[in-house]
């Protein structure tokens, strides 16, 4: 199908190693090529030595044009010039906004609990961080009986607001932190002003505690299940587990919009693992959140699905309309893929490289890739109809057809012939959860077929004009 396709992706590459990424690096440390990175990535994932470093650009942690060189560095409050490398400055402001915004929403929690209540009661730990589960955790349902007003909710927050917080602990929020040499008194002004900036920052957001404690329950339920067949995160009082309620708390407090839903604990424990390290987890975890936020509510997965059935009735109608017959045409079995970006699909370690490549973006329908193929089919079908043009820019729909739903038809192709045996749901999900997966080849043939479609995108929009008629006659347009 792909062979008369420009760049075709026929062979999967070797994960990035140390000596690839440091060929896009300049001298000061710059990513110089971000499509190079991202194409790489894509091509074979990255190696684990350098999985850290390649995540801090592809997740926006740093900027592509930030270096690790020295800059000077002055405190709008003394003017004393120090030295600090240019990415030690963006962490050192990372920690003290996430320090910041943890001390507001525990601060909130305790002016909201009753008095006398328990940290456990006030929502400051949940039962699986402390030995004596014997104590409920205090639930929404229990601030009905005293309803807070908005005004309440607005003064509390004012005066939580006002109420100081310690100082960081930098070594346990970062473990890129003990680089940073902060002993001297020009570093001590610099991070008294950083603190102010990110009080300023935080203060700018209101808690909604009700909201809030809604969110609390749902994360107490899910952390403790978060892939515990791990050795990172199991064990009994794991602080580990802490982490992940912190984080998840935190997001939720300070992105009402989105919140928090289920889920949201297995994309973050990608994060958790790969920079063993909480502020760099908590960014990176935020920044790919903001960017996906639609899909974990209920009208954006069910958007998603939609697109996963337009996707399939126009590359294999013969499936869809089998599935249709038999009421699956909904495709809601897919559901799990999209979520998770299919993780629970692979073995942990595959589910990383499989996450990491669809985080490239390198294959999609406004990509690079994606304009090369359709010019490359424009410029054949232009000569064949001898001139005739026709616009090839994608739709909005083609817009939304992601590489990831190009990687559930990969998956429902894969299982085809079981499928076209099912006649009901549960026939269709046990021949899912069977599935015996090799992430390369389900790319491979993933990438197959988004350039089949780049392909056929092109000679449809062909087949709307006929052949141009002799000079002076003009074009039967067909309606």
């Amino acid at each position: 199908v792909t062979d008369s396709l420009p760049t075709p992706v026929c062979r999967r590459g070797t994960p990035m190693s140390k000596e690839d990424l440091g060929e896009l690096l300049d001298k000061d440390g710059r990513l110089v090529d971000e499509h190079a990175l991202r194409k790489a990535v894509f091509m074979g994932g990255v190696d684990p030595s350098v999985r850290k470093q390649v995540w801090q650009f592809l997740f926006g942690l740093y900027p592509c044009s930030s270096t690790t060189r020295y800059i000077n560095y002055a405190s709008e409050l003394s003017l004393v010039f120090s030295t600090l490398r240019e990415r030690e400055v963006l962490l050192l402001d990372y920690i003290m906004k996430y320090h910041e915004q943890i001390s507001r929403w525990k601060t909130m929690l305790m002016l909201n609990a009753k008095p006398g209540a328990s940290l456990l009661q006030q929502g400051l730990v949940a039962r699986y961080q402390i030995e004596d589960s014997n104590n409920e955790l205090r639930s929404p349902e229990d601030m009905l009986e005293d309803p807070i007003s908005e005004y309440e909710m607005l003064e509390k927050n004012m005066m939580a607001g006002k109420m100081r917080s310690g100082k960081p602990d930098f070594n346990s929020l970062s473990k890129n932190f003990h680089a940073i040499d902060i002993s001297s008194p020009e570093m001590q002004q610099k991070m008294d002003f950083m603190k102010i900036q990110a009080q300023v920052y935080v203060n700018r957001q209101k808690i909604d505690v009700k909201s809030l404690w809604s969110h609390i329950r749902v994360i107490d339920k899910d952390v403790p299940r978060t892939d515990r067949d791990l050795d990172y995160f199991k064990g009994a009082m794991n602080p580990t587990l802490t982490v992940l309620r912190n984080i998840l708390i935190t997001f939720s407090a300070f992105n009402s919009d989105i919140g928090y839903a289920q889920g949201m604990n297995d994309i973050l424990a990608q994060f958790l693992v790969v920079f063993d390290s909480e502020v760099e987890a908590y960014w990176c975890f935020s920044n790919y959140m903001k960017k996906i936020q639609r899909e974990f509510t209920e009208d954006g997965m069910v958007n998603k699905i939609s697109l996963v059935a337009l996707l399939l009735q126009e590359m294999d109608p013969a499936l869809y309309e089998h599935l249709k017959a038999n009421d699956l045409g909904d495709l809601l079995f897919c559901h799990r893929w999209l979520l998770l970006g299919f993780k629970r699909e692979f073995k942990f370690m595959d589910s990383l490289r499989c996450f990491e490549i669809l985080s490239s973006h390198h294959l999609e329908l406004t990509s690079m890739e994606a304009d090369k193929a359709r010019r490359h089919e424009l410029q054949k079908e232009f000569e064949h109809l001898r001139g005739v043009q026709r616009s090839t820019a994608p739709t909005d729909t083609d817009t939304e057809y992601t590489f990831e739903l190009f990687m559930c038809i990969a998956l429902l192709q894969k299982a085809r012939s079981d499928l076209m045996e099912c006649t009901d749901t549960a026939m269709v999900f046990s021949i899912i959860n069977q599935l015996e997966i090799n992430l390369d080849d389900i790319l491979l043939k993933s990438a197959e077929l988004f350039y089949f479609y780049c392909k056929k995108t092109v000679e449809d929009s062909f087949l709307l004009v006929d052949a141009p008629k002799p000079q002076g006659l003009k074009p039967n347009y067909k309606r």
